[in-house]
């Protein structure tokens, strides 16, 4: 089962899927976040401006790039889905765009290899998150080429939009920001960019839900949200494994 999220920065996305599956393997499920990333929460006192970091950051992603490259034949269908999301939504800055080309691409195997792996699968950052930021970042994302991108995507077995009000997203992304390094910085949309994400998702949510797609939507605004988020979606899980065995 692949279980994916999406959301606006900083509406606890990464939080959730990680409590998800720490409550799935309690109760005997075997359960993994994939390509979870949290900006800003292990900053490294001998490396205060992050350049080390980012270093590290760009040399792992210029390999796993190039280890994919060197087998073209078992990541076809990656790099087919890769270029046609970017072709429909093109980031209009070309550092976000050859990110968001990686990014893609790795996520394409990463959901590739968690196909019949007998697993519950989590992707905090999933096709359905990536399309919002497409959007976002384009500047010309408009309803025909935001369905055409989601036409475009694998579909998940679960789709959970994490929610909380603006001025929680904008205190949340104010601490994340003072977390963070000068470099990590570089990496990652301003707080501004962050938060007009928000009418995309929105659209994007109304489109999946105007072709049947059932979406989840959970609030994430304190501790006793996300128990009671984690209890939603473990019930969720329940009667679709329970429909899986009839």
């Amino acid at each position: 089962m692949i279980i994916e999220l999406f959301g606006p920065a900083g509406s606890g996305k990464t939080t959730f899927a990680h409590a998800l599956a720490h409550h799935l393997q309690a109760r005997g499920y075997a359960a993994k976040v994939v390509l979870s990333y949290e900006p800003g929460v292990d900053p490294s006192p001998l490396d205060p401006g992050g350049f080390w970091y980012a270093l590290q950051r760009i040399g792992m992603a210029t390999i796993r790039t190039a280890a994919f490259a060197h087998r073209p034949m078992n990541n076809a269908s990656g790099f087919r889905l890769t270029a046609r999301l970017i072709r429909t939504l093109t980031p209009r800055n070309p550092i976000w765009l050859m990110r968001f080309s990686q990014y893609i691409l790795h996520l394409s195997v990463a959901w590739r290899r968690s196909l019949g792996t007998g697993q519950i699968v989590i992707f905090d950052q999933g096709f359905i998150q990536a399309v919002c930021s497409l959007g976002l970042f384009c500047r010309t994302a408009d309803t025909s080429s935001l369905e055409a991108a989601l036409a475009l995507i694998p579909r998940s077995d679960i789709a959970i939009n994490v929610d909380a009000a603006e001025p929680l997203l904008s205190e949340r992304l104010r601490e994340r920001l003072s977390r963070q390094s000068y470099m990590e910085r570089m990496f990652e949309a301003d707080s501004n960019t962050n938060l007009q994400s928000t009418p995309i998702i929105n659209l994007v949510k109304s489109l999946l839900l105007s072709k049947g797609r059932s979406v989840l939507t959970v609030e994430m605004s304190d501790v006793p949200s996300l128990r009671e988020a984690v209890f939603r979606v473990e019930t969720e899980i329940c009667e679709m494994c329970s429909g899986m065995s009839r």
